[in-house]
């Protein structure tokens, strides 16, 4: 007699049934690993880069534009010289000296924006607070990004 009996047929599927089960598993392990790696690593680019951006202009102005800026409350402006931080939706954007304004957020969602501003005597210091989002269902992240400068000729 040759051939297999049915019991051994009935273990060879549940082994291959037990394998293709792991490799499944496995190979949606790694696509949910990647995809949030990809959404974390948009939302790390994104804030790093908007709040170096702010910092930089803090630390180079000389004087804080208060009748234009918002302090202390979502969503917060800031008006600097020549330069503008502000949101358009859920866009952060920068505008500087009457030009077009240019996006420093585009491929995520900005969900707060507050700026905080404290004068002393002889120097003020700009603190900012940005909250980001990106992704959608299982892999929806947010991050918090926070940054401070003194503004120059201020101390």
């Amino acid at each position: 007699m040759r051939g297999y009996t049915l019991l051994e047929t009935v273990i060879y599927v549940g082994i291959l049934a037990v394998i293709a089960v792991l490799a499944l598993g496995s190979i949606l392990s790694v696509y949910k690993a990647f995809g949030k790696t990809k959404i974390e690593r948009k939302l790390a680019l994104n804030g790093d880069i908007a709040v170096e951006r702010m910092v930089r202009s803090v630390r180079s102005a000389t004087s804080t534009d208060t009748s234009v800026s918002v302090f202390g409350i979502h969503p917060g402006i800031l008006k600097i010289g020549g330069t503008k931080f502000s949101l358009l939706g859920s866009v952060l954007q920068v505008t500087e000296n009457g030009e077009a304004p240019q996006d420093l957020t585009s491929d995520v969602n900005v969900s707060s924006l507050v700026f905080y501003r404290t004068v002393s005597a002889n120097s003020e210091i700009i603190k900012i607070e940005l909250a980001l989002q990106a992704g959608t269902g299982i892999f929806q992240k947010s991050k918090n990004f926070y940054g401070s400068a003194v503004l120059r000729g201020a101390y």
